[in-house]
């Protein structure tokens, strides 16, 4: 599947005006789509962020990193 994050910002509210996206094909499974939101939060500033994790069925977890 083909997936596209767009991140908007105000100038007011952000101190920088613009857009920032971030587009991928062939997201497959939930390890690319965790690595894909994972992307997109480094993209849109969120420079912090190490890894993004999905909480699944039975308990077992799923992260963004390797």
């Amino acid at each position: 599947m083909q997936v596209e994050i767009r991140f908007y910002m105000d100038k007011e509210e952000d101190g920088v005006q613009g857009s920032v996206t971030i587009q991928r094909d062939e997201v497959d499974n939930l390890h690319d789509l965790l690595h894909l939101y994972h992307d997109a939060c480094l993209a849109a500033g969120f420079t912090y962020v190490e890894s993004i994790g999905a909480h699944k069925e039975g308990g077992e977890c799923s992260w963004s990193s390797f």
